[in-house]
């Protein structure tokens, strides 16, 4: 989230925050793979740089959603993403 938040910029980051969280709240893998590409796809005229990089990073970042749901919320992250 540090890396991504990175690239918003300090006027725009609560609102990405926001944006990308929705990703993380779906029920399961695919809708979660869904939303994040709507999300990365919402952003893309605005900021194209953090788009990429969400594209760049969507297997490793909802790779936890291949867990059982009771699972997910014991997962913990550092929050960094190597592109």
């Amino acid at each position: 989230m540090r890396n991504a938040l990175a690239h918003a910029g300090k006027q725009g980051r609560r609102v990405v925050a926001a944006f990308i969280g929705t990703a993380f709240a779906q029920d399961d893998a695919s809708a979660a793979r869904t939303q994040w590409r709507q999300v990365a796809d919402q952003l893309r005229p605005k900021v194209g740089k953090l788009a990429a990089l969400m594209d760049e990073v969507e297997d490793d970042v909802l790779a936890f959603m291949s867990f059982p749901a009771a699972h997910r919320a014991k997962l913990h992250s550092t929050g960094e993403i190597s592109p």
